[in-house]
């Protein structure tokens, strides 16, 4: 089937979550009704992303709206999440891969603030940022395992900087 946005992406990071929402749903409408091309991995993380916000929202009472200081309340998220699966007993499996839609969240906020893109490389995916990968999910994975010593913050920043 034929592209119907012509590969650009039709919306920015930095919108309202709400209009995020409505346009991801908007994308899912129709990739359900048979325009599958729309289904691409910049479509894929915003909706990994706003899956994540709900959790946190859902099962920490926690808001995030995809700004730098969101960041402070997400390492937070990060720490319950990473007590929650130590003792096996936070989520189902019906939540589905929660560090693939943490990175996504994280990935979103660095868009947002900072600018880059989704890519899709041989290592795994990552965002990229004037030209360098930053493999959010290996953060993420490793920041989930090894509790607070890993500070989401801290790798914005050094991701910040390779911007300037």
């Amino acid at each position: 089937m034929k592209r119907i946005d012509n590969g650009r992406v039709k919306f920015s990071y930095a919108d309202d979550i709400s209009a995020l929402e409505q346009y991801y749903e908007k994308q899912y409408k129709m990739i359900k009704d048979g325009n599958t091309d729309l289904a691409t991995l910049e479509l894929v993380m915003l909706g990994n992303a706003l899956d994540f916000i709900h959790i946190a929202d859902e099962s920490f009472s926690i808001k995030l709206d995809g700004s730098e200081n969101s960041l402070y309340v997400f390492d937070e998220v990060l720490d319950a999440l990473s007590r929650g699966i130590v003792q096996k007993n936070l989520f189902s499996e019906n939540d589905g891969d929660i560090a693939a839609k943490a990175a996504a969240y994280l990935g979103f906020v660095i868009m947002a603030n900072i600018g880059g893109k989704w890519e899709d490389t041989e290592d795994g995916t990552a965002v990229c940022v004037n030209g360098r990968n930053a493999y959010i999910g290996d953060f993420v994975s490793k920041r989930l395992m090894n509790g607070s010593e890993l500070n989401s913050v801290n790798y914005y920043k050094s991701i910040k900087l390779v911007k300037q």
